[in-house]
């Protein structure tokens, strides 16, 4: 019993960590933008509070924390251009899931044959599951740039004819 549940669990549990991971990493960028944010304005705040006090006296401050907040909003702005192009292809991940789940019947079938021909097919599935694995998350995480479509108008200096 625990020849066959030991390399299920352990399938399962890289299965379940791969995609877990992005959503993992999604929520702490989330946190890390939200922190952002709220030192963005409390360094607004701070720089008003010190030009009220007396200006010429926190001049050198109030010019470090401008520069702080130009490099902080640039930074926000990049981060939500880049969320901005961010693109996802769910089907990828349902097509690998469909893979696993076809190659993991197989690999728990050559296992139960314990035969040396059987051994070798089973490691060979099991780098070509992996690969697929890597393949179908890349796939899915950086999916190629849409085509444009034929409503698109002509580049210039093109016929559209």
């Amino acid at each position: 019993m625990t020849a066959v549940l030991v390399p299920m669990l352990t399938a399962g549990s890289v299965v379940i960590a791969a995609i877990a991971t992005p959503f993992v990493g999604g929520i702490m960028q989330a946190r890390i933008g939200d922190r952002l944010r709220a030192a963005v304005t409390a360094n607004f705040e701070l720089a008003d509070k010190l030009r009220a006090l007396d200006p010429a006296q926190w001049q050198q401050e109030i010019h470090d924390i401008e520069g702080l907040l130009r490099r902080q909003v640039q930074q926000i702005k990049e981060r939500d251009e880049a969320e901005l192009n961010r693109r996802r292809d769910w089907s990828a991940l349902l097509v690998l899931a469909f893979i696993l789940a076809i190659g993991g019947l197989l690999l728990w079938l050559f296992y139960r044959l314990d035969q040396w021909w059987s051994w070798a097919l089973y490691w060979l599935l099991a780098l070509f599951l992996l690969a697929m694995t890597a393949a179908g998350f890349d796939r899915a995480l950086h999916p190629p740039a849409p085509a444009p479509s034929n409503s698109d108008p002509a580049p210039s200096g093109q016929n559209a004819a």
